[in-house]
């Protein structure tokens, strides 16, 4: 059986991922790992420290009432987490998963996933987590960390939940896109009929073929609808498609540069995150 790692937490996201969690689930016939990864004591912010304002005897006093904050704050912490997967695990249940498994941890987001990749066909994320600004123009802090670490398809979800009736793969030709491509024509997880829509954003015409993999999704039973334009903003190009088309979800390669890369010259994925409002499908 097929088993999907839904990362949970309270972000406004929460609810939006187990519901496409369990669309995936049935397609593929999948249960689902839900995680929920508690923030280390070192993630937390240090209140300020007055300690060398104030006598010995004093001291004393505020680090010990320091430490029963701490603990009272760790306490809290995971019954709150344990709220959190048990509303996670209902709504799961109501939308007929049939089996869902709960996990709770203390420590990197990035770690844990890693850990438990291995037996994970899918891992799904919200956008933003629930200490991130939902109004910001950055991702979330462990978006793209857990994007470049893992090997899996990643599933990001939007506050957007509507039915999938044709999605995009932004083509580039490398073995990202090759690998997504793959993984679609040979699952159940898209149902064959759907408008399979394969957008290439060239510098030059004729940079990239598409025959082969045109061939491979006719195939699979996907109506393909081609369309090749040239640009040197393949984002905007690509966010402009999936609205004026009506996309509903959006498959493409992920980071195919370096972090270091993507700091001087910006990044085509992190800016797809951002700016489209349709669920995406990483592979790298």
């Amino acid at each position: 059986m097929s088993k999907l790692l839904v990362c949970i937490d309270g972000s406004v996201y929460a609810d939006t991922l187990c519901t496409h969690a369990a669309w995936v689930a049935k397609h593929i016939n999948a249960e689902i790992d839900l995680l929920h990864v508690l923030r280390r004591p070192s993630d937390y912010q240090a209140p300020t420290d007055h300690t060398g304002l104030i006598g010995f005897d004093a001291r004393s006093d505020l680090l010990e009432e320091l430490t029963r904050v701490d603990e009272e704050r760790g306490r809290l912490d995971q019954e709150k987490g344990k709220i959190i997967l048990e509303h996670s695990a209902k709504i799961l249940k109501e939308a007929g998963v049939e089996k869902t498994n709960l996990i709770h941890r203390r420590g990197s987001l990035v770690e844990t996933i890693q850990e438990f990749e291995g037996s994970a066909d899918m891992i799904f994320m919200g956008k933003r987590g629930e200490h991130a600004d939902k109004g910001s123009a950055f991702l979330g802090a462990n978006l793209e960390k857990v994007a470049r670490a893992i090997h899996k398809p990643l599933f990001i979800v939007s506050s957007m939940v509507r039915p999938i009736k044709r999605f995009l793969i932004a083509y580039d030709g490398k073995d990202s896109v090759r690998k997504a491509i793959d993984y679609i024509s040979e699952r159940p997880l898209l149902k064959k009929g759907l408008e399979c829509h394969l957008l290439v954003v060239e510098r030059a015409k004729g940079d990239i073929e598409t025959s082969e993999s045109e061939q491979k999704l006719h195939t699979a039973g996907f109506t393909v609808i081609l369309k090749t334009e040239q640009s040197h903003h393949a984002d905007q190009v690509i966010s402009s498609y999936v609205v004026e088309n009506k996309i509903d979800l959006l498959i493409t390669g992920a980071y195919s540069h370096s972090r270091m890369h993507s700091l001087f010259l910006g990044s085509t994925t992190a800016s797809l995150i951002k700016s489209c409002k349709v669920p995406l499908l990483l592979f790298r």
